[in-house]
């Protein structure tokens, strides 16, 4: 065997080692051109959102539906019921939307949904320059939206970098599994694995 062919064969085996070790975190359905999180990397990524965004305190998948996050905000706790809805890319930027299922029990501070939207960002991949809160944040009725530089979410990124920009990503999150669809089938190829491996196998 040449030179060549050996090290294709030894990249097309570490392809696969990394496959394998992923298809518990990660399922798709190219037919259908959608892909899901399991349960299990979705409680991954909330413990890592939780873990670095000092006021979230708890952020947890709801058994039915959505997640639930509980904030610290002046002394108060305060819990947001929400489920992700939809992301669009565009070629610096992501805009998001997030559906709140429950209208919370506090007298709205835009503040709380910043917060909401630091941990949802963790979530994606995301760091927060020196603790900053996200600015671009908008509430209307029980609809939260947001924008974030794209460049900085590395779960997003290692899914979904080959997509053109203004693509929708349809999202839904029920019983901890959360499901995207896109426009487009994707497969194996597509994603960034080593880059996945080192998320879910964050410290």
């Amino acid at each position: 065997m040449g030179v060549f062919n050996k090290v294709t064969a030894t990249f097309q085996e570490s392809r696969q080692f990394l496959k394998r070790s992923l298809e518990e975190y990660i399922m798709f359905s190219p037919e259908a051109k959608q892909l899901t999180l399991t349960k299990k990397i979705v409680l991954l990524l909330c413990q890592q959102a939780e873990s670095r965004v000092e006021q979230l305190k708890s952020l947890v998948p709801h058994s039915e539906e959505g997640l639930i996050a509980t904030i610290e905000y002046k002394k108060i706790q305060v819990q947001l019921h929400f489920t992700p809805e939809k992301i669009t890319l565009h070629e610096n930027c992501l805009e998001g939307e997030l559906r709140l299922l429950n209208p919370p029990q506090f007298e709205t501070e835009s503040i709380v949904y910043r917060y909401l939207i630091a941990g949802w960002t963790t979530f994606l991949g995301g760091k927060l320059p020196s603790g900053a809160l996200p600015k671009e944040v908008r509430i209307e009725n029980n609809k939260v939206y947001y924008t974030l530089p794209r460049n900085q979410l590395q779960l997003l990124d290692s899914l979904f970098h080959s997509l053109e920009n203004g693509s929708a990503l349809m999202t839904n999150l029920k019983q901890g599994d959360l499901t995207i669809e896109t426009s487009v089938a994707l497969s194996w190829n597509n994603f960034k694995l080593k880059n996945l491996l080192q998320l879910v196998n964050f410290k």
